[in-house]
């Protein structure tokens, strides 16, 4: 089958935000109370005001990296259990540190950079995003992104939702290697013509797709770009101005905070 015409994406302009509250990066994103004012996130019901989670819930079911099987049952273990005569219920967790929604710090890829999560300024992630829609391509390329509407200045964190949405692939078990995210080239497209960039963010589990790994990270982290990975972004999840923060679980890099 022939791939789809990279260059007629369908493109949505929504100024998003994000916030951090859940273990390693909850996200979430809710509407300003009027237009074109400073968003707020509440628990005002105002028709106005809408709450987007657009975090992965850590479950089970949970596709994580090249696996088919999913997070599985065991990352969750009862320390003690009120069913075993304890006076509470406290249980553990356990499973790698890019599971669900989350960010890369540099380190990840970057053999000569060791900033960790917890070197990562909140002003780069904190503030406005730009969400765009990219349907109908295989990956974020040069020419993908040079056919998207992203303004040259005033933009510094953009969200992609892509055919992995409409695949619904965060809410399938079994990894699904042919990913939408970003082309060696695209990631260098993006350094090169929008360096106010400095967080993207993409609906799977890596930022680049998986035969441009690598490259695709080491371009993004290389150049100061965060990566905000495996967002849950429902179609109906759009409007006009949103507002919020981005708040990831802070991990020393001594620790594994990668």
């Amino acid at each position: 089958m022939a791939p789809p015409a990279p260059a007629s994406p369908r493109v949505s302009n929504t100024r998003f935000s994000l916030l951090a509250m859940m273990l390693v990066a909850s996200l979430v994103a809710c509407t300003a109370a009027a237009d074109g004012g400073e968003g707020t996130c509440g628990a005002s019901t105002s028709p106005q005001q809408h709450l987007y989670d657009i975090t992965a819930t850590i479950r089970a079911e949970l596709p994580v990296w090249l696996q088919e099987t999913g997070l599985g049952e065991d990352h969750r273990t009862m320390v003690t259990s009120h069913k075993k005569g304890d006076k509470v219920n406290a249980s553990m967790l356990r499973f790698n540190a890019h599971t669900g929604t989350h960010i890369d710090a540099p380190r990840h890829f970057v053999t000569t950079d060791p900033t960790g999560i917890d070197d990562i300024p909140l002003d780069v992630i904190n503030g406005p995003a730009l969400l765009l829609e990219a349907f109908g391509v295989e990956a974020l390329t040069a020419e993908v992104l040079s056919s998207l509407d992203i303004p040259t200045t005033g933009v510094s964190r953009v969200l992609f939702r892509t055919e992995n949405t409409r695949r619904g692939l965060m809410g399938q078990t079994a990894f699904a290697p042919e990913y939408v995210g970003f082309s060696t080239d695209g990631a260098a497209w993006l350094v090169k013509h929008r360096p106010e960039v400095k967080a993207v963010g993409i609906d799977y589990l890596s930022i680049a797709r998986l035969v441009d790994l690598g490259p695709g990270h080491l371009a993004l982290l290389g150049a100061g770009i965060v990566p905000i990975e495996g967002l849950v972004l429902p179609e109906h999840s759009t409007g006009k101005d949103f507002s919020g923060v981005v708040v990831p679980a802070l991990c020393s890099a001594q620790t594994g905070g990668e």
